[in-house]
């Protein structure tokens, strides 16, 4: 099995649910909803949670900086009962772009921020009073309704000091954009995370998502690829990661022609060598091999994140590719 997980996607929340019933038919493990601006993951997660009855369903991510840890921890205790436990709960940063430019919230110390977020979260789950006079001061807080056994915590981490938090504190980690020269130095990280806490490594499971276009054609999904490229080199967390990785001529390429407002060339900057290293692309075979290389690297499960070209019937399109990469086919 290549595959253990699905991303869901699609427009609407019935595009998303459709990909968990299909996935859960064919055999995933797991199904995971990103938030960005589509449609938001905790009426996503509900929605798939009465339409499934053995799946995962998990977040991958949800930023800790949009809701504060009691309503997370409401949130997943609430989850986990309509679900039956069958929810990760994955959390990240995400980015100032989003944070503060979309939610008008402040994004300030990522990592003292997450380490208490993940501490309060789990001690709220836990059916614990809570008082914390930390980064969030919070003053006798407890649910009526405590999780019956923990909710597992995955966080997405990118720099190397995360990706050591992740090893000390979390569940797991989910790692997005994965090469093969990143994702073994993210997993050395991650793993010097769990030596320093003294954890086991069966511990942690690491998952990454695996962006894949099944095509006879680079060309027909290295359009929608490139576009979402473009948006992540805009971001400081992600030109560090891309520039570690080799793509620092594309990083400032694209940095400079969008600051001139030439959306396209900025768009045309991304090489078709990055779009190649970070996503698998080309018939069933190609992709399952390429994604197997990752996983040699230290990737416990890798996570089906489908791209389909431009143009009408794309959800559609995205259920093909499910089925082509199913456990059981």
């Amino acid at each position: 099995m290549t595959f253990a997980g699905v991303v869901m996607g699609g427009l609407t929340v019935a595009h998303h649910t459709a990909v968990a019933v299909e996935a859960e038919r064919l055999g995933y493990e797991s199904a995971w909803v990103t938030e960005v601006s589509g449609p938001d993951a905790v009426t996503v997660l509900a929605a798939a949670a009465t339409a499934t009855g053995r799946i995962t369903l998990a977040t991958g991510i949800v930023s800790t900086f949009v809701r504060d840890p009691f309503l997370m921890a409401m949130t997943l205790a609430s989850l986990r009962d309509l679900a039956g436990g069958r929810v990760i709960a994955g959390l990240g940063t995400s980015t100032p772009a989003i944070v503060t430019g979309w939610h008008g919230l402040p994004f300030a110390k990522p990592l003292e921020t997450t380490r208490e977020y993940v501490k309060l979260v789990r001690q709220l789950l836990a059916g614990e009073r809570v008082k914390s006079e930390g980064i969030y001061e919070i003053s006798g807080a407890s649910l009526r309704s405590a999780a019956k056994t923990p909710v597992p915590i995955y966080l997405g981490a990118l720099n190397p000091r995360m990706l050591e938090l992740a090893g000390e504190i979390a569940d797991g980690v989910i790692l997005n954009f994965p090469t093969p020269s990143n994702t073994a130095a993210s997993v050395a990280a991650v793993e010097r995370g769990i030596a320093k806490a003294g954890r086991s490594r069966s511990h942690v499971t690491i998952v990454a998502n695996m962006r894949t276009g099944l095509t006879a054609g680079f060309d027909d999904v290295a359009a929608p690829l490139r576009r979402e490229l473009v948006s992540y080199a805009l971001t400081p967390v992600y030109q560090r990661l891309f520039r570690d990785d080799g793509y620092a001529a594309e990083v400032e390429a694209v940095a400079r022609l969008w600051a001139a407002g030439d959306r396209d060339a900025a768009v045309a900057a991304i090489s078709d060598r990055m779009v190649d290293d970070h996503a698998l692309v080309g018939s069933v075979e190609t992709c399952r091999k390429k994604a197997q290389g990752l996983l040699a690297r230290g990737v416990d499960k890798a996570v089906l994140f489908p791209v389909v070209a431009d143009g009408p019937g794309g959800a559609e399109r995205a259920l093909q590719m499910i089925r082509a990469f199913a456990p059981k086919t």
